[in-house]
């Protein structure tokens, strides 16, 4: 009886380490940068977070805007030198981001006008870094 009572609480105490880091797993979020998705941005489905700096907006259009990567800019201190800029379509309730702003986005590819924008459902602006571009 003894030992069944000792495995019994084995297997709750297992249990609950089961639990406790399958929810730590579930809270930590891969953020990508730009530079990470540029060769093949579609082959990245579902719900995504990625980093970079906003460096261009649509004129016809004030929900859209183009994300460049950061480590990129910072390198050559100037917002017209990436190869590659994200299209991004954001009309959540904050803020949208200024030219310079690094910003957080989530969010997913979806089918825009005979091509593809990331969707963006969540965004953070974190810093902005004007001060260190020429311009």
């Amino acid at each position: 009886m003894k030992k069944l009572v000792l495995f019994m609480v084995f297997v709750i105490i297992m249990a609950g380490l089961s639990v406790s880091c399958t929810k730590k797993e579930e809270k930590s979020v891969k953020v990508l940068s730009i530079n990470d998705i540029k060769s093949d941005p579609l082959s990245f489905t579902g719900k995504i977070t990625i980093s970079g700096t906003a460096a261009a907006f649509a004129q016809q259009d004030s929900t859209i805007f183009g994300v460049v990567d950061t480590a990129e800019l910072i390198t050559c201190k100037n917002l017209n030198c990436g190869a590659f800029m994200l299209p991004v379509k954001y009309t959540g309730s904050s803020r949208m981001p200024e030219l310079a702003d690094v910003v957080e986005i989530t969010g997913s590819f979806v089918s825009y006008q005979g091509g593809h924008i990331f969707e963006v459902t969540s965004l953070t602006v974190m810093r902005n870094i004007r001060n260190i571009l020429i311009n």
